[in-house]
């Protein structure tokens, strides 16, 4: 209602008598309706603001989770990689050491081998030695 609605109410007032009561209760409730209706409009002002302010806050949210889901996936892609990567790996190791085994079996082979072959080398030696001791006996024999 406008500021002449106001003035009419009160122009009904004559002067030296009382405004009926009715009047004034009237005119009472039409301003305490103004306030709340002033009240709520900027109580609504504030709840709206609030709301816009949430939906951003929400807004915000959901990006940064679509990041993080995007970042989650890139991440997983480097795990599977790097777990190809070594997989690979250990079964390039398992072949090694599969082969150092084999060395390892090959060389002591080889060492008992060695170890066998410089004991025959020790008895020819002895033998040599026999030998050469015989010969020379027989040479001083004759």
């Amino acid at each position: 209602m406008s500021g002449s609605s106001e003035r009419s109410v009160v122009a009904v007032s004559i002067p030296g008598k009382e405004i009926d009561p009715l009047l004034k209760d009237l005119n009472e409730k039409k301003q305490n309706f103004r306030k709340n209706v002033v009240s709520l409009a900027a109580e609504l002002k504030d709840v709206r603001s609030r709301l816009a302010s949430r939906e951003q806050l929400r807004q915000e949210a959901e990006t940064r989770a679509r990041s993080l889901e995007e970042e989650i996936d890139k991440l997983h892609h480097k795990l599977e990689e790097k777990n190809e990567q070594i997989q690979a790996s250990a079964g390039f190791a398992q072949e090694c050491i599969k082969e150092l085994d084999a060395l390892r079996s090959q060389l002591a082979i080889t060492q008992a081998s060695a170890t066998s072959a410089q004991s025959a080398q020790l008895q020819c030696l002895a033998l040599l030695k026999e030998l050469d001791e015989k010969n020379l006996s027989i040479t001083e024999a004759r």
